[in-house]
């Protein structure tokens, strides 16, 4: 089971943001029970000449549970209180932050040997 997090926004100073963010925020979600693995992506520039929209968010983060009886008992637990108050002391960014629970299948291709 996943849970994904989107920060779609920008912070004046991306750099403190993120600091700040691995620093402190990191640190209270690897603290949930039964948290298998925890991911977070960053922005990343890049020069193409697809078609593909740009945008500007500044991160996503993966967090994986073994079931949704197991996400659901970590975002019930006293962790997610922690994650709250440290919410309150990231530096400033605009943007909204959206959260989706989501069914995970892993996919592995088969070997071409």
């Amino acid at each position: 089971m996943g849970y994904l997090v989107a920060y779609e926004g920008e912070a004046p100073d991306l750099n403190a943001w993120h600091s700040h963010y691995f620093a402190n925020h990191t640190r209270h979600m690897a603290r949930f029970p039964g948290i298998r693995d925890l991911e977070i992506y960053t922005r990343l520039d890049w020069v193409s000449s697809l078609p593909c929209p740009r945008v500007n968010f500044m991160q996503r983060n993966k967090v994986v549970f073994d079931g949704a009886d197991a996400l659901s008992a970590a975002l019930n637990s006293p962790i997610r209180h922690d994650l709250r108050a440290c919410f309150k002391t990231f530096p400033p960014f605009t943007g909204p932050v959206t959260h989706f629970a989501m069914a995970t299948r892993v996919l592995h291709p088969q070997s071409r040997d």
